[in-house]
């Protein structure tokens, strides 16, 4: 997983969470591929913590500009931790196999790239104009 010009946002804080988010990612599937279990849980736990405090300032900025769509943009951020939570017990369950790379891909991989693409890049066009209003 590699950060691409294509998901900046034009939001500092926003796309150097993102950036240190893919690279996290990035170390899960590696880990995934290695099969190392026992780091697949730990780097899914960092991972998680490290995009819990994202959400948090990225909420914070959402309410401080008066974000319109804040409440599905946060369900949507509630939706990605109930998800890598399943993801773990998964693993946990399943131990390491392809079947959990796919699973990191469909859950981590492909619902970050289409939430970066979609919904953060609608709130950043919406936080630049209101800071330029402001």
């Amino acid at each position: 997983m590699m950060w691409a010009e294509a998901y900046e946002t034009g939001n500092a804080l926003v796309d150097n969470d993102h950036k240190e988010i893919f690279g996290l990612v990035a170390k899960v599937l590696n880990d995934a591929f290695e099969s190392r279990k026992e780091k697949i849980d730990q780097s899914i736990q960092f991972l998680v913590s490290y995009t819990l405090q994202h959400f948090v300032n990225e909420e914070k900025l959402m309410e401080e500009s008066g974000y319109f769509e804040r409440k599905a943009h946060k369900e949507e951020h509630s939706g990605f931790v109930k998800r890598v939570g399943a993801l773990q017990e998964s693993i946990l369950e399943k131990g390491n196999s392809i079947d959990v790379s796919i699973e990191i891909n469909k859950t981590i991989v492909d619902w970050l790239v289409d939430h970066v693409l979609g919904s953060d890049k609608k709130f950043a066009d919406h936080y630049k104009a209101w800071k330029r209003n402001k």
